[in-house]
């Protein structure tokens, strides 16, 4: 089990580096239009690469930031819950994961039927959509699947023994 949550933990640093090369990705081809249009010429497609860009860097941010807790959330009602809080967290988190599996899902079906009828993009560049749907795929899966890891976190931390005297007891979330 701890491979595979130092497994989990890298491919969730991996998708906070991959967020930040699409945000100076999509910061070169802003500064490439403004460029080109001082130099009497255009960039076609510039507009819908950088939304592209700031898609992907959005959805690989996400299991990044909710991973090393950035992401804000309702603590006040959560902290307040007494012993209901590990009861209420799984239920948040039953929650988002459904709602993130649900979009997941329907980026996955938007992606192949793209991919398989060949729709391409309606400017100048006729970019194939499949390719920038498939990185905002990824993205939505790997918050789905970052958001089931903390569930069952979360429910192997309400499961553990109780601690010793002698362990502090801020070890256990719940």
């Amino acid at each position: 089990m701890r491979h595979m949550s130092k497994g989990l933990d890298r491919l969730y640093r991996l998708c906070g580096y991959l967020a930040g090369l699409s945000v100076v990705a999509m910061l070169g081809v802003i500064v490439a239009q403004i460029v080109m249009r001082w130099a009497g010429t255009t960039f076609p497609g510039a507009t819908g690469y950088a939304g592209y860009l700031m898609g992907t860097g959005t959805f690989f941010a996400l299991s990044y930031t909710f991973h090393d807790g950035g992401h804000i959330r309702v603590g006040l009602l959560i902290e307040r819950a007494g012993r209901l809080r590990p009861l209420l967290e799984v239920w948040c988190l039953l929650v988002a994961a459904s709602i993130a599996g649900f979009v997941a899902w329907h980026a996955w079906d938007a992606t192949y039927w793209s991919y398989r009828f060949g729709d391409v993009s309606s400017g100048q560049d006729a970019t194939p959509l499949w390719i920038p749907q498939a990185l905002l795929t990824a993205g939505a899966i790997v918050f789905t699947l970052c958001l089931f890891d903390h569930l069952c976190r979360t429910l192997s931390a309400c499961f553990r023994p109780t601690p010793t005297p002698a362990e502090p007891a801020s070890t256990r979330s719940c």
